[in-house]
């Protein structure tokens, strides 16, 4: 999930990247760091590319002044939800090797642009971070963030959330589709355009057992969903966090969290956005 080194062991696998300087990386696409080890596939197999011109609501978060101006400095992605305001997780605004709370200077969200090695779109600034009281880092529980937008959107289409309650879009084998620029071979090789796979939801049952209590990290059904192949091979991966996963039209989830990326067993986990929907509406 790009310009930082994913600090976090392989088993928590949280789909955003920890801090590093640009300028030490030896070319505008991004390395792993120990989350990338031995055996791990950690890949997007089976996706292919998507345009903003399809998918309008579809935004990068960007910090250009941490990050230099490779992959335009892209650290997460997001959903437009109203003219002024972004949803995406709240763990893009933590540093992974601490858990606490960290500034992104610069921060912009990139609108429009297919391909962040160009110019295309526009960018705009975000005036505000607004994280659910209730997030746990440590948890992955209630992953939520929104950003209000220094400059309205009026012509842009927006997506609509799923309602709080909502079950029907998690039902087990519901297709869902997921977007965003991040690896895509599990060596580095952030895509520099946009990506999207569509992916089965998985039963809580089935998510349950890939990552039970009493683990480095559990699945709690009640804040979040899990969708993937039961053979892996299609799934987000670093670079992805905060992107949108969506069902029927409609925003169900956002990129937080999974064990590797695309494993056989090991489906990603979501943010289940009927579970904050009310939280999120009450700032929207």
């Amino acid at each position: 999930m790009p310009p930082f080194l994913d600090t976090l062991p392989a088993r928590l696998g949280r789909r955003a990247v920890a801090l590093v300087a640009l300028a030490a990386l030896p070319s505008p696409l991004l390395v792993l760091g120990a989350a990338q080890q031995a055996g791990a596939q950690r890949r997007i197999v089976g996706g292919s590319t998507a345009s903003t011109a399809d998918h309008p609501w579809m935004v990068a978060l960007s910090s250009r002044k941490q990050f230099g101006s490779a992959h335009s400095g892209q650290f997460c992605g997001g959903a437009l939800v109203t003219g002024t305001k972004v949803v995406t997780a709240a763990h893009c605004f933590y540093d992974e090797s601490t858990g606490r709370r960290t500034d992104r200077p610069g921060l912009r969200v990139v609108l429009g642009r297919d391909d962040l090695r160009g110019t295309a779109g526009r960018e705009v600034a975000v005036t505000n971070v607004w994280i659910d009281p209730d997030y746990s880092f440590a948890a992955n529980t209630r992953d939520v963030a929104v950003l209000t937008l220094a400059e309205a959107q009026p012509e842009r289409p927006v997506i609509e959330l799923v309602g709080p309650g909502e079950s029907e879009p998690y039902a087990e084998g519901t297709p869902a589709t997921v977007f965003g620029w991040g690896d895509t071979r599990g060596d580095g090789s952030y895509s520099p355009v946009l990506r999207q796979v569509t992916v089965p939801i998985v039963s809580d049952a089935v998510c349950g057992h890939a990552y039970p209590a009493g683990g480095d990290t559990a699945y709690d059904a009640r804040t979040m969903v899990c969708a993937g192949e039961e053979r892996g091979g299609k799934d987000a991966c670093q670079g992805d966090s905060g992107g949108p996963l969506v069902v029927a039209g409609r925003l169900a989830g956002l990129v937080s969290w999974g064990t590797g990326c695309a494993e056989a067993a090991h489906p990603g986990v979501y943010t289940r956005v009927a579970a904050v929907a009310e939280s999120v509406r009450s700032v929207l």
